[in-house]
């Protein structure tokens, strides 16, 4: 990696262990699919995410929602030399998750500079608990960084 493109704190963020992604180890989380503009990841559920109530607390959904929503531009971009961040998150929580769920993630419109994405959370049954949408800024597209 060049200066030019190597990050101020010397991270490479075009290595990922595409086996199993630091994320996905702490959410002990499996990818069911990946492909170009579509990603599909089942959580499991865990009582340490919940509120009070024993239901999925709404920043875990955002949590699987950006994630899931990533994979799906890795599914795009699979040589990992497009760098993208996200700039807006929005959600609409529609029932509650009290075990398993189901999160996936379409690549709706990719521009020169920025992403548009959805995202939906499933329960196990298949479910709609929850629908989001994001915006995605292009950082650097095929090793070029963009201005």
């Amino acid at each position: 990696m060049d200066d030019t493109s190597k990050p101020k704190h010397g991270v490479d963020l075009t290595f990922i262990d595409m086996d199993k992604p630091h994320t996905l180890k702490t959410f002990k989380a499996d990818v069911e699919t990946i492909e170009p503009g579509f990603a599909r990841i089942r959580y499991p559920f865990n009582l340490d995410w919940c509120n009070p109530r024993g239901s999925l607390q709404g920043g875990m959904f955002a949590v699987f929602m950006d994630e899931v929503m990533g994979y799906a531009m890795i599914g795009s971009h699979p040589k990992l030399d497009t760098l993208w961040t996200t700039t807006s998150l929005n959600i609409s929580y529609l029932r509650p998750i009290t075990g398993e769920c189901i999160a996936e993630g379409r690549v709706i419109r990719e521009g020169r500079r920025s992403v548009y994405v959805e995202a939906e959370i499933l329960t196990a049954d298949g479910k709609l608990a929850a629908k989001g949408t994001s915006t995605m800024m292009i950082l650097r597209r095929d090793g070029e960084l963009t201005e």
